[in-house]
Protein backbone atom coordinates (compact mmCIF):
# COMPACT_ATOMS: atom_id res chain seq x y z
CA UNK A 1 0.00 0.00 0.00
CA UNK A 2 1.38 3.43 -1.19
CA UNK A 3 0.17 6.75 0.59
CA UNK A 4 0.27 9.37 -2.13
CA UNK A 5 -0.27 12.95 -1.02
CA UNK A 6 1.50 15.06 -4.29
CA UNK A 7 1.07 15.45 -7.97
CA UNK A 8 4.43 13.39 -8.76
CA UNK A 9 2.64 10.84 -6.78
CA UNK A 10 -0.43 11.53 -9.15
CA UNK A 11 1.75 10.60 -12.06
CA UNK A 12 3.58 7.44 -10.42
CA UNK A 13 0.00 6.07 -10.21
CA UNK A 14 -1.26 6.86 -13.60
CA UNK A 15 1.33 5.09 -14.90
CA UNK A 16 0.51 2.05 -12.50
CA UNK A 17 -2.95 2.02 -13.74
CA UNK A 18 -2.49 2.39 -17.37
CA UNK A 19 -0.08 -0.61 -17.71
CA UNK A 20 -3.49 -2.78 -16.00
CA UNK A 21 -6.21 -4.20 -17.49
CA UNK A 22 -8.44 -3.84 -15.07
CA UNK A 23 -8.04 -1.80 -11.60
CA UNK A 24 -10.49 -1.05 -8.67
CA UNK A 25 -11.79 1.83 -7.02
CA UNK A 26 -13.66 3.39 -3.72
CA UNK A 27 -13.45 6.22 -2.18
CA UNK A 28 -14.07 7.54 1.51
CA UNK A 29 -15.92 10.73 2.01
CA UNK A 30 -16.50 12.79 5.60
CA UNK A 31 -20.42 12.91 5.09
CA UNK A 32 -21.30 11.35 8.75
CA UNK A 33 -19.15 13.91 9.77
CA UNK A 34 -19.72 17.64 7.92
CA UNK A 35 -22.56 18.96 6.24
CA UNK A 36 -21.14 18.44 2.63
CA UNK A 37 -19.46 15.55 1.97
CA UNK A 38 -16.92 15.19 -0.16
CA UNK A 39 -13.57 12.63 -1.21
CA UNK A 40 -11.34 12.47 1.21
CA UNK A 41 -8.89 9.20 -0.25
CA UNK A 42 -9.59 7.47 -3.20
CA UNK A 43 -8.03 4.17 -3.19
CA UNK A 44 -6.91 2.28 -6.04
CA UNK A 45 -5.99 -1.28 -6.63
CA UNK A 46 -4.57 -3.60 -9.68
CA UNK A 47 -3.88 -6.94 -9.20
CA UNK A 48 -0.61 -6.25 -7.60
CA UNK A 49 -0.48 -2.66 -5.89
CA UNK A 50 -2.35 -0.36 -3.65
CA UNK A 51 -2.61 3.04 -3.98
CA UNK A 52 -4.68 5.56 -1.56
CA UNK A 53 -4.70 9.34 -2.62
CA UNK A 54 -5.23 11.56 -0.13
CA UNK A 55 -7.78 13.88 -2.09
CA UNK A 56 -7.40 16.92 0.94
CA UNK A 57 -3.58 17.07 -0.34
CA UNK A 58 -3.50 16.26 -3.74
CA UNK A 59 -6.97 17.80 -5.72
CA UNK A 60 -5.94 17.55 -9.20
CA UNK A 61 -6.62 14.22 -10.49
CA UNK A 62 -7.03 14.79 -13.88
CA UNK A 63 -3.92 12.31 -15.21
CA UNK A 64 -6.05 9.72 -13.73
CA UNK A 65 -9.50 10.43 -15.84
CA UNK A 66 -8.44 8.80 -19.38
CA UNK A 67 -7.86 5.91 -17.51
CA UNK A 68 -11.07 6.14 -15.75
CA UNK A 69 -13.00 6.63 -18.80
CA UNK A 70 -11.41 5.00 -21.07
CA UNK A 71 -13.50 1.66 -22.08
CA UNK A 72 -10.14 -0.20 -22.28
CA UNK A 73 -10.00 0.26 -18.69
CA UNK A 74 -12.20 -1.96 -16.94
CA UNK A 75 -12.82 0.06 -13.41
CA UNK A 76 -14.02 -2.41 -10.38
CA UNK A 77 -16.56 -0.84 -8.00
CA UNK A 78 -18.57 -1.95 -5.19
CA UNK A 79 -22.03 -0.33 -5.05
CA UNK A 80 -20.77 1.72 -7.64
CA UNK A 81 -23.85 4.62 -7.66
CA UNK A 82 -22.23 7.10 -4.88
CA UNK A 83 -18.15 6.90 -5.72
CA UNK A 84 -19.61 7.73 -9.50
CA UNK A 85 -21.82 10.52 -8.39
CA UNK A 86 -18.90 11.82 -6.53
CA UNK A 87 -15.93 11.16 -8.93
CA UNK A 88 -18.13 13.11 -11.32
CA UNK A 89 -19.03 15.98 -8.85
CA UNK A 90 -15.61 16.46 -6.79
CA UNK A 91 -12.86 15.84 -9.44
CA UNK A 92 -14.81 16.03 -13.29
CA UNK A 93 -14.22 11.93 -13.87
CA UNK A 94 -16.56 9.77 -15.31
CA UNK A 95 -16.08 5.85 -15.53
CA UNK A 96 -16.34 4.25 -19.53
CA UNK A 97 -16.08 0.31 -17.88
CA UNK A 98 -17.51 -0.29 -15.16
CA UNK A 99 -18.29 -3.71 -13.65
CA UNK A 100 -19.91 -3.63 -10.28
CA UNK A 101 -19.63 -6.53 -7.72
CA UNK A 102 -22.56 -5.73 -6.05
CA UNK A 103 -24.90 -5.84 -9.28
CA UNK A 104 -22.93 -9.46 -10.19
CA UNK A 105 -23.87 -10.73 -6.56
CA UNK A 106 -27.60 -9.86 -6.96
CA UNK A 107 -27.45 -11.08 -10.46
CA UNK A 108 -25.79 -14.52 -9.51
CA UNK A 109 -28.34 -14.32 -6.90
CA UNK A 110 -25.95 -13.92 -3.49
CA UNK A 111 -28.08 -14.13 -0.22
CA UNK A 112 -25.58 -11.22 0.93
CA UNK A 113 -24.06 -8.80 -1.29
CA UNK A 114 -22.75 -6.25 1.10
CA UNK A 115 -18.61 -6.17 0.24
CA UNK A 116 -17.52 -7.84 3.25
CA UNK A 117 -20.32 -11.18 3.26
CA UNK A 118 -18.71 -11.71 -0.81
CA UNK A 119 -15.31 -11.53 -0.35
CA UNK A 120 -15.46 -13.89 3.27
CA UNK A 121 -17.53 -16.13 1.07
CA UNK A 122 -15.49 -16.02 -2.30
CA UNK A 123 -12.03 -15.25 -1.21
CA UNK A 124 -12.26 -16.21 2.58
CA UNK A 125 -11.24 -13.29 3.85
CA UNK A 126 -12.84 -11.27 6.59
CA UNK A 127 -12.83 -7.37 6.15
CA UNK A 128 -13.09 -5.18 9.26
CA UNK A 129 -15.45 -3.13 9.12
CA UNK A 130 -14.76 -0.56 11.80
CA UNK A 131 -13.79 2.43 10.34
CA UNK A 132 -17.16 2.27 7.40
CA UNK A 133 -18.27 5.76 9.12
CA UNK A 134 -14.84 7.16 10.27
CA UNK A 135 -14.09 10.98 10.03
CA UNK A 136 -11.95 10.61 6.84
CA UNK A 137 -11.39 14.46 6.56
CA UNK A 138 -9.32 13.87 9.75
CA UNK A 139 -5.31 14.18 9.48
CA UNK A 140 -2.59 13.17 9.89
CA UNK A 141 -5.02 9.31 8.90
CA UNK A 142 -3.71 6.62 11.38
CA UNK A 143 -2.47 3.46 9.82
CA UNK A 144 -5.51 1.29 11.14
CA UNK A 145 -7.86 3.85 8.82
CA UNK A 146 -5.24 3.58 5.76
CA UNK A 147 -5.30 -0.43 5.74
CA UNK A 148 -9.15 -0.31 6.55
CA UNK A 149 -9.49 1.94 3.12
CA UNK A 150 -6.89 -0.42 1.18
CA UNK A 151 -8.94 -3.39 2.44
CA UNK A 152 -11.97 -2.23 0.27
CA UNK A 153 -10.05 -1.99 -2.84
CA UNK A 154 -7.35 -4.74 -2.74
CA UNK A 155 -9.62 -7.88 -2.98
CA UNK A 156 -12.10 -6.07 -5.74
CA UNK A 157 -10.16 -7.65 -9.30
CA UNK A 158 -10.25 -11.04 -7.59
CA UNK A 159 -13.84 -10.37 -6.44
CA UNK A 160 -14.46 -9.36 -9.67
CA UNK A 161 -12.78 -12.52 -11.44
CA UNK A 162 -14.96 -15.16 -9.22
CA UNK A 163 -18.14 -14.02 -9.92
Amino acid sequence: MELIRSSEGISEVAEALAGAQLFAADTEAAGYHRYHDRICLLQLSTRDATFLVDTLAVQELQALAPLFESPSHEVVLHDADYDLRLLARDFDIRVGGLFDTKIAAQLLGEPAIGLGALVEKHLGHRLDKKHQRADWAQRPLPPDMLAYAAEDTRHLPALRHRL
